[in-house]
């Protein structure tokens, strides 16, 4: 009995291409007001007094992979409660912050956005990861947050940082 080579070459380039064409990431942006930036800002700069470089993009994928659903659902209502309170004065969307998400972590955002909306809650990605951000999180656990998603997904340019110089 022959093994018929062609068919498997066959399966191996068309599972190579389906496998090498699959994002690694999808770029989104997320709306933010004025008072997320600014705490955006206030999480980089405590985490660079720790020793943790970490910019806004490291903070938010860390954040929205490392967050199970249901807290990522609680946070979400929370945050449209207090941003549809009449006390609440937030102005405009001040900008629209890009970000290269997994598709696993874009999935699960979405997967949280169904479930409010099918409970008649109509709150956004956006809103999700505003909640994430102004969680008020102890700036220990943050920083163990983001370190445990390095672990798991190393980042390029710390592994650059820490190569030896020739």
């Amino acid at each position: 009995m022959a093994l018929d080579f062609g068919a498997c070459q066959a399966f191996q380039c068309h599972y190579l291409f389906f496998v090498s064409t699959a994002p690694l990431s999808v770029r989104t942006s997320f709306p933010f007001y004025a008072e997320t930036a600014r705490e955006l800002q206030r999480l980089e700069t405590a985490l660079r007094k720790r020793d943790t470089i970490a910019d806004r993009t490291d903070i938010i994928r860390a954040l929205v992979h490392e967050t199970p659903e249901n807290a990522i659902l609680a946070r979400g209502i929370l945050r449209d409660m207090e941003e549809r309170s009449p006390a609440n004065e937030l102005g405009n969307v001040t900008e629209f912050a890009p970000v290269r998400l997994a598709p696993k972590d874009l999935e699960k955002l979405e997967r949280v956005a169904e479930r409010l909306k099918k409970i008649d809650l109509k709150v956004s990605r956006g809103t999700l990861v505003r909640g994430l951000i102004m969680a008020e999180l102890p700036i220990e656990k943050l920083e163990a947050v983001i370190k445990s998603y390095w672990n798991k997904f190393p980042d390029g340019r710390a592994l650059r940082w820490q190569a030896p110089k020739a």
